[in-house]
């Protein structure tokens, strides 16, 4: 078995001498890398539904990477982690981080458990921590496996079933062939599960982790091909939805054709500012209960002809059908001597507040200072515009740390002291 190498990128830095690197790790030449990474992002915009490419290379070889995080795929030897531009790739505890927000973003659901995350943090692979995660989940399922009935067919000369009448007398060699209904595991779900499995085994570097998934591969084998389209899961096996939608991101993200030997899927991956739009308004709605908190909120802003013109600001926090405040979420700030909002934003913000007839805008970013210097969970302002009677202002806040326990429940804390305050005037 190959010995997979581990390259790390993080988003919106280049990585010098890549190409180089990767070549000489994959004993091919520098073209061939070229041709499998415009095969990676064929990929990736397949699957995220980009028109650029989320992996430019330098004629020098430098790598940089924009808009997606994760794990990637490039060929057999080589895999790429990509560090979100807001946590920190040097650090033990960001693959937790990514992966929690990974798993929230895309399913709804928290998955980390905090023996998981000590565990992984030492092994050091994004792989183990979904595989780790799989198997934990899993696990606390195992007394209530997925089993449903399902029509079978075989020979046997004992009547345990239903007897196909025309064989009785001229029975098959191994006996009269028979139809029951069974009680199995054979089903689309269990084959979900058992494909992340194999697909798992040879992405992990721990060897204990693949022999447990070698083991739940066993346990639900034998299974037919998952599904391409996964079916709901039945209501009674609802204990089983959090492994069965880890399992599909698994199947869907890391899908290896044994026959072709190519990589049929980008990895286990997303797009940074789909996930951090995501979390904002996931963050506001939890910190606001009593607050009608409507995303993507269509507000009229004038007319072309005889149809209505819309703008969609990403969070409207409403009290009944008065506008209390504006959100929006955003994801790169112009650098300068000290970042600030680019003029572009402020035109946007601006016609957003007029639709609405609000008069306060909170642009929201992730911070990429140190937690050491902004906690989690902490909102700080670092630029203001006010023009007539409206406020826009720049707002980051600090996600690092996501995953240790309590970390979501201190995000919501910050943004409901950050938001909870009068409607004309919040402050941060």
């Amino acid at each position: 078995m190959n010995i997979i190498e581990r390259i790390t990128l993080q988003e919106l830095k280049e990585r010098p001498h890549t190409t180089s690197e990767i070549a000489q790790k994959s004993e091919i030449t520098e073209a061939e890398v070229i041709f499998q990474l415009r095969d990676l992002n064929e990929r990736v915009k397949k699957l995220l539904g980009y028109k650029e490419d989320a992996i430019t290379v330098t004629s020098a070889g430098a790598w940089r990477a924009d808009g997606v995080a994760g794990l990637l795929r490039l060929n057999s030897r080589i895999e790429l982690e990509v560090a979100p531009k807001f946590l920190n790739p040097y650090s033990q505890t960001w693959r937790s981080d990514f992966f929690l927000l990974a798993v929230l973003v895309k399913t709804g659901h928290l998955l980390i458990h905090d023996d998981i995350r000590a565990d992984t943090q030492e092994r050091g692979d994004l792989a183990t921590l979904v595989a780790r995660s799989l198997l934990a989940l899993v696990e606390e399922n195992s007394r209530r496996p997925i089993r449903g009935y399902k029509r079978t067919q075989g020979t046997e000369f004992s009547i345990d079933g239903d007897v196909e009448w025309d064989t009785l007398t001229l029975p098959e060699p191994d006996g009269f062939v028979l139809s029951r209904l069974e009680l199995t595991r054979q089903n689309p779900y269990n084959a979900t599960l058992a494909a992340a499995a194999h697909i798992l085994i040879p992405e992990v570097e721990d060897g204990d982790t693949q022999v447990q998934l070698e083991h739940l591969a066993r346990t639900l084998a034998p299974q037919p091909a998952p599904p391409t389209v996964f079916p709901p899961l039945p209501p009674r096996h609802h204990s089983w939805q959090q492994s069965y939608d880890l399992a599909q991101l698994v199947v869907a993200g890391l899908g290896l054709d044994l026959k072709g030997g190519t990589f049929t899927g980008p990895g286990f991956i997303l797009s940074t500012w789909a996930a951090w739009q995501a979390l904002c308004e996931e963050i506001v709605r939890r910190a606001l209960p009593n607050r009608a908190v409507v995303g993507q909120k269509k507000w009229i802003i004038g007319r072309r002809g005889t149809n209505p013109v819309y703008v969609n600001p990403d969070i409207s926090v409403l009290t009944g059908a008065k506008v209390d405040f504006l959100l929006d979420a955003k994801y790169k700030t112009r650098v300068e001597r000290k970042s600030s909002i680019a003029s572009t934003d402020v035109y946007e913000s601006l016609a957003f507040l007029k639709a609405a007839n609000a008069t306060y805008m909170g642009l929201l970013y992730p911070s990429t200072q140190d937690p050491s210097d902004l906690p989690l969970g902490k909102w700080t302002t670092f630029d203001e515009v006010v023009i007539d009677h409206m406020t826009i202002e720049g707002i980051e806040f600090q996600i690092q740390g996501l995953a240790h326990r309590g970390g979501f429940d201190r995000l919501v804390e910050g943004a409901r002291a950050a938001l909870f305050l009068p409607p004309a005037s919040p402050t941060f």
